[in-house]
């Protein structure tokens, strides 16, 4: 583990390899996290290239070059086939993986339920499901021991388990935890799964237990779209009501029982696992940088006195929020995109691409980019002033993806954020419990292998 400021990457695992590797030694080191198999020369290049599995692999490190393929040409860089077949069988035909007029029709059906209004309305749930949450740390000694990538897992499914299910929440949360725990657990690709046949075989019984996992949690919710399809529930509606109702703009159409299932699925991956794994990281840099702690700990002071934060508020506090933006730019919570894969001949800048050639958008890469930030491995959050930020290219930063496709919830997710780490700051600050062997895993999302120890220490 390291934690000064100028080793290259941060808390990244081995030294990025000064050359491809074969293909045997890829597997081997991307195991456990790919990013550790990408060469450092791809840190300073805009476009690099490898032969993979007999394919030819581009990897984009340019934000026009991304712009590209994102936004520019998106119709021809759809998601790469194969990648779609293990989305669809982990999370569904929900608009992570759908493509064409159904991905389009399913993005205006859900667009207003993550529209500014609706996120004002889901907010003082988060603020008390978080209050909630704490109290299970009152308790706690100073200096007790917890392991933060643990408890903000727990704290995020509590949060969007209530935005979800509103009063069913407290019955969904733990089965649709476990659930995508034991579903992420399978997502473990080794060696075997790269030989062609042997590869098929193993993808389809991977595909059949993740049927079966999913079953329990299948039933319930079904059972909970049935019962909010006849009767919605009192008060303000939750994400499940309004997925119930909602009908496309353009056709009326609305989404089948089997279609809400799976967007709510995806929601869950986005809504939970992302925002646990962006604040765990919040919180372990903060521990590694005192001034930009006392600086936040200031702000939440000066602005709250110690009350609960509201959604207005947010706008008050501008340092709160770089201090997220910027460790989500050194720890994307998804540190790679879909890879894309491209339908007809092309050319990005002055490499010329071929049909079938996979197209990679690795976010972990363009953070930490030489030619695109001033000192990328150290943790600045003054980097996203308005005055820092301005003339910088819109897809050098992407710890939501960008282009059509850009993550829906994503100002559901920022706002969570905030809101978490403005209640725990002005209660707590986190030390980190020396002598620990902290390394990444990458199963999607990006997150410590075995947790980050850190103990509690009332303000």
């Amino acid at each position: 583990m390291s934690a000064t400021a100028d080793t290259f990457p941060v808390l990244a695992g081995p030294v990025p390899p000064e050359k491809l590797l074969p293909l045997i030694s890829f597997l081997k080191v991307a195991r456990d996290n790919v990013l550790n198999a990408v060469p450092r020369f791809a840190y300073e290049q805009k476009i690099s290239e490898a032969k993979l599995a007999g394919g030819r692999v581009v990897l984009l490190a340019d934000p026009a070059a991304v712009k590209h393929v994102l936004l520019d040409r998106v119709e021809n860089y759809p998601k790469a086939s194969y990648e779609r077949r293990g989305l669809r069988a982990a999370l569904g035909e929900g608009i992570l993986v759908s493509d064409g007029e159904k991905w389009r029709s399913h993005r205006r059906l859900m667009s207003p339920s993550f529209d500014h209004k609706s996120i004002v309305s889901y907010a003082p749930g988060m603020v008390e499901s978080i209050d909630g949450y704490l109290r299970n740390w009152e308790p706690l000694k100073a200096g007790s021991e917890i392991n933060i990538a643990d408890e903000m897992t727990k704290l995020t499914l509590k949060i969007i388990s209530r935005a979800m299910f509103s009063t069913d929440s407290d019955g969904m949360s733990d089965l649709t935890g476990d659930t995508l725990r034991r579903v992420a657990e399978e997502l473990v690709f080794d060696l075997p799964d790269a030989v062609p046949l042997l590869g098929r075989y193993r993808a389809w019984r991977r595909f059949a237990r993740i049927d079966k996992i999913f079953a329990k949690l299948n039933k319930q919710m079904y059972a909970l779209i049935e019962a909010r399809g006849k009767a919605p529930k009192e008060g303000t509606p939750d994400l499940l009501d309004r997925l119930v109702a909602a009908r496309d703009s353009e056709s009326g159409i609305a989404l089948t029982d089997k279609e809400v299932r799976d967007e709510v699925v995806i929601i869950f991956v986005a809504g939970h696992e992302t925002t646990a794994v962006a604040m765990t990281f919040v919180f372990y840099l903060l521990s590694q940088h005192p001034k930009e702690e006392a600086k936040l700990h200031a702000e939440l002071d000066s602005v709250l006195s110690g009350r609960a934060p509201t959604y207005e508020d947010l706008a008050n506090l501008p340092y709160t929020k770089m201090v997220v933006e910027e460790s989500m730019r050194l720890y994307p919570p998804a540190p790679g995109l879909s890879i894309r894969e491209a339908q007809a001949d092309d050319v990005i800048g002055d490499t010329r691409i071929r049909k079938k050639n996979a197209i990679v958008v690795l976010p972990w890469v363009l953070h930490r980019h030489r030619a695109l930030w001033e000192n990328p491995d150290r943790f600045e959050p003054e980097r996203f002033s308005p005055e820092r930020s301005q003339g910088r290219p819109r897809f050098a930063y992407m710890p939501f993806g960008g282009g059509p496709r850009i993550c829906i919830g994503a100002a559901l997710a920022m706002t969570e954020a905030q809101l978490i780490l403005a209640t725990i700051a002005q209660r707590y600050r986190m030390t980190l419990v020396p002598g620990q062997d902290i390394r990444l895993l990458h199963r999607v999302t990006l997150r410590p292998k075995d947790g980050i120890r850190m103990r509690l220490e009332p303000r």
